[in-house]
């Protein structure tokens, strides 16, 4: 296994992975309309040179950090 840390204090904002089957693009430091800090992860499946994989599940993918909940103290 390889431990790759991709944080705000990274050089770049995209971490692109090439691997078998497919290609992965980690995209950190976005904001949605609300205000909220976004990590993009795009999974795109390699179809070329006769093999085709395909995805089970969203291209595109958000992962949105939450606000923390008072209530929960």
């Amino acid at each position: 296994m390889k431990t790759v840390v991709h944080t705000k204090r990274s050089k770049d904002q995209l971490l692109h992975v090439e691997a078998e089957g497919c290609i992965v693009n980690i995209r950190i430091g976005l904001t949605n309309m609300d205000g909220q800090e976004v990590t993009s992860v795009e999974i795109i499946p390699d179809n070329y040179c006769g093999e085709r994989w395909t995805l089970e599940g969203a291209i595109n993918n958000r992962i949105i950090k939450q606000q923390e909940d008072r209530n929960d103290a």
